[in-house]
């Protein structure tokens, strides 16, 4: 079916399903409380350039739309409305849509997968929203800083090493790849061994994470 203009304003219909796979619109008229639940919405396929609520049909509401258009996951309804709110300089929106469509699709992943998923939503929000990158890090930093400045370590070789600065030595263990001179000159013995290897641990999990969703963002971009 392919029509200049598709106007869905009616009542929520009380059963059968609504089938707009394949459907290309120009316009699309439509209401937030005409549109069936889940199970009974199916638009695999469905094309339109652009959205013409009539009344209220905010962002949260249009997403349970794309979310109830397929039983299991299913990237294209999200994209084509990501990619109609972009087109309408809605870009925040996009980026929502865009970020719900991660979420859903992490519920049909394997559960490594899944805490993986998890693990980028938490940090940076799959990349939607990299200001948390440097939050985490910031908060990281800071509690680094003031864990390592109760003590100062022995160094492994004296005369062999820098001075002791707690807040270099804990932003050398957070960032993976930048050598600061900090590490690897001290000696650190029971929790303080466990609490270093934590924040490298830490550093290496949001640099992957922030170069996903990095990745990402070039890909859709």
């Amino acid at each position: 079916m392919q029509t200049p203009e598709l106007r869905f304003l009616g009542e929520r219909p009380a059963r059968g399903r609504v089938v707009l796979s394949g459907a290309r619109v120009v316009n699309l008229v439509d209401r937030a409380d005409s549109w069936p639940g889940p199970g009974r919405l199916h638009m695999g396929g469905f094309a339109y350039e652009n959205l013409v609520p009539r009344g209220p049909f905010p962002l949260a509401l249009r997403l349970r739309w794309v979310d109830a258009a397929s039983a299991e996951y299913n990237p294209e309804p999200y994209e084509r409305l990501a990619a109609v709110l972009r087109e309408g300089g809605v870009d925040e929106d996009a980026r929502e849509v865009l970020l719900a469509k991660q979420r859903r699709r992490r519920e049909s992943l394997p559960l490594a997968a899944k805490l993986w998923g998890y693990a980028q939503d938490w940090t940076v929000a799959y990349g939607y929203r990299p200001g948390r990158a440097a939050v985490w890090m910031a908060v990281l930093w800071a509690a680094g800083s003031l864990a390592f400045a109760r003590t100062v370590h022995p160094p492994l070789k004296s005369g062999e090493h820098p001075d002791w600065n707690p807040a270099l030595f804990a932003l050398d263990l957070l960032l993976p790849v930048i050598d600061l001179g900090q590490v690897g000159f001290w000696q650190l013995r029971g929790g303080w061994q466990w609490l270093s290897t934590a924040f490298i641990l830490l550093g290496w999990i949001l640099a992957t994470t922030v170069a996903a969703g990095a990745t990402r963002t070039l890909r859709r971009s």
